[in-house]
């Protein structure tokens, strides 16, 4: 939990992890039961962890890694439950439940609490608590903590640990600023120059060319099922429905009466004015201010004289013109003719002296003029509010129960069903399909959907087009079958084997330069099919100068030590690189100057403040002691990476 601060924000599932518990609204996945020990079927109540004096079950820890599985596949909908556990998810969230009951009790240790009263405060100022006014709404409460299976308590157990971060951990991570003297040592790593040398053994040319047959390419694919797996796949059953689907009712002369009479004033008769004026604190400057306008000077001359600034009121009718001076003042400015000079008149800001600008006039309209205004207004209005019902209709027999087929039926919809597509749209089955733009939000759905057959509905045009759909098949996760694939295998395996040759003739270069001879020698000595020998090198500060990606070669070579020699795979069976460091030159840090210090200085703080968070965190962990029991870790990881089956 503590790491959320850091460590965590560096990997793709870390991002889910922390940004959930930081925000607390919105994934909730970690707003589980910190102490509980409840099971879930699979593995029984044993614990998975001991922290301090409170232990986490594994049924909680199987409980929130799914949450956080289905919050990852919200930004990744092809992710398997397999993938998350890989990449890490399975570890990450256990490191956050382990932090954050070892943040709890070692915080409260050193005597920081945190009241009934700021959790309080906290949940009312969550969004996701907000009812229709904005403010905090009981009903939404409950309804949130139901829909996401989880208690009041469980709830304020995970704000008070983020209470107690922002308490003790948060002014740590935002150091402001770092001694000179400790980014001196820094400074000179940056303005660091190497030199190196290094040369490319291809894999290609090492490859066989001879076919070795099915076993061993079936072989081959099962030690490399990831690289073939297609991703999970599904196949949706949608009908769309717009506007010119929904009866719109007339409307009748009746209802545009009724209309014009309870908006008589909209179409009586009317005059609108603008205005520009000048508010004068006194009346005697007011007096002489006017008497300037009058005799021909503009008014926003004479108010530049007088010190003070004209302004342009808009187009005002006699009542809203009042409202902002007095009703004697408007009396007065709708008495005056266009062009006219009005004032001093007396308001409550002051004097003010006005010019009439512009009058526009309206005569008054008959229902008869207004009838076709009135219609059209009242023909939008109706058109709204039928696609509202209709929409709502078809809400409520989803929220029923009923099936797609059902909904169609009764609604004469004509049902579409895709192919089983990836959550980009395409179809591996049939390349040639692409679905309609307009279809991308339903498909993003229909991999956020949480099974088969359940109905939905998807805006694909706001307020103008929707659909309801459901998933009808998920294909899960697996690689084509092998007859599909041979030829793919069969190229992919000849590289595998010539990258162990490339890798091989790698090591021996290796080998040679540690004997003694340059790596020019070696290369020659290795035989043909190698590549030339090349001088790379810089200076540290321009390793991912531009936001540019540091090139493989050049991060290995300012990693190694000088005098060294290196082999560097190259990824997707490419060949192997070797990689030997020639010289290190690193200014003195007591030479360089004070402003590159001062440079380089604050942008190291919040790195110093993430390190002590770090420190802390560790602390946290080892006086209250952690136990894991990697046995039952290593159980949940294969069970839910489906590489072992669920324990009884």
């Amino acid at each position: 939990m503590i790491t959320a601060i850091r460590r965590m924000f560096s990997s793709t599932i870390g991002k889910y992890l922390a940004l959930a518990f930081i925000a607390l609204i919105g994934v909730l996945f970690a707003l589980g039961d910190v102490t509980g020990n409840s099971t879930f079927g699979g593995i029984g109540g044993a614990n998975v962890a001991k922290v301090g004096s409170e232990d986490i079950g594994v049924g909680e820890l199987r409980e929130r890694v799914r949450q956080a599985y289905n919050q990852a596949r919200q930004q990744q909908p092809g992710m398997t439950m397999a993938g998350f556990v890989e990449s890490g998810g399975l570890d990450q969230v256990l490191d956050q439940l382990v932090e954050g009951l070892a943040f709890d009790q070692f915080a409260t240790e050193m005597g920081f609490s945190v009241s009934k009263r700021l959790i309080d405060g906290r949940i009312a100022d969550l969004p996701a608590f907000a009812g229709v006014s904005g403010k905090f709404d009981q009903k939404v409460f409950e309804n949130f903590l139901r829909q996401n299976g989880m208690t009041e308590a469980q709830l304020r157990r995970d704000l008070r640990q983020q209470l107690l971060i922002e308490q003790l951990a948060a002014p740590i991570a935002m150091m402001p600023r770092i001694a000179p003297g400790m980014a001196r040592p820094y400074a000179a790593l940056l303005m660091e120059q190497r030199q190196g040398q290094a040369t490319f053994i291809p894999a290609s040319p090492f490859a066989p060319t001879a076919d070795p047959g099915d076993a061993v390419l079936r072989k081959y694919l099962s030690q490399n099922a990831a690289k073939f797996t297609v991703p999970e796949r599904r196949v949706i059953q949608y009908a769309t429905f717009d506007r010119s689907a929904v009866p719109v009712p007339a409307v009748t002369d009746a209802e545009i009466a009724k209309v014009y009479k309870d908006n008589a004033s909209q179409y009586a008769a009317s005059e609108t004015r603008r205005f520009a004026q000048v508010i004068v604190p006194d009346q005697a400057t007011a007096n002489s201010l006017a008497t300037k306008v009058r005799g021909g000077t503009s008014l926003a001359a004479a108010a530049q004289a007088a010190g003070l600034s004209a302004s342009t009121t808009g187009d005002l009718t006699q009542s809203a013109y009042a409202a902002t001076s007095s009703a004697a003042a408007a009396k007065a400015a709708f008495a005056a003719k266009s062009g006219d000079v009005v004032g001093p008149l007396q308001t409550g800001l002051g004097w003010t002296v006005a010019r009439v600008e512009d009058v526009t006039t309206r005569p008054a309209r008959s229902l008869a003029d207004a009838s076709a205004e009135i219609r059209t207004e009242l023909g939008k209005n109706k058109a709204n509010e039928a696609i509202v019902d209709y929409y709502n209709t078809i809400q409520d027999a989803v929220n029923g129960g009923a099936s797609i087929e059902e909904i169609a039926a009764d609604r004469k919809m004509q049902i579409v069903e895709t192919p089983a597509l990836l959550p980009s749209g395409r179809s591996p089955a049939q390349p040639t399909f692409t679905p309609a733009p307009e279809l991308a939000p339903l498909v993003a759905q229909a991999f956020q959907a949480a099974g088969e057959g359940e109905g939905h509905i998807a805006t694909l045009v706001e307020n103008e087009k929707f659909a309801v759909y459901a998933v009808k098949s998920i294909v899960a996760a697996a690689p084509p079958p092998f007859v599909q694939i041979r030829a793919d295998l069969l190229s992919e395996w000849r590289f595998a084997e010539g990258q162990k040759v490339a890798r091989d003739k790698a090591r021996a270069i290796v080998k040679t330069v540690e004997g003694g001879k340059t790596l020019a020698a070696a290369v020659t000595a290795a035989g043909p099919n190698i590549g030339s020998v090349q001088t790379i090198g810089g200076r540290r500060a321009e390793l991912g100068a531009g936001g540019k990606p540091v090139p493989p070669e050049l991060a290995l070579l300012f990693s190694m030590a000088k005098g060294s020699v290196k082999t560097l795979e190259i990824p997707g069976n490419r060949g192997w690189m070797v990689i030997s460091l020639t010289d290190v030159a690193r200014p003195d840090p007591k030479s360089i100057e004070p402003q590159r210090v001062a440079a380089i200085a604050q942008p190291l703080a919040p790195a110093f403040g993430n390190e002590l968070i770090e420190q802390l965190a560790a602390e946290a962990k080892r006086r209250v002691g952690v136990t894991i029991n990697k046995k039952l870790v290593d159980q949940l990881r294969g069970e839910l990476a489906g590489t072992t089956p669920v324990a009884e």
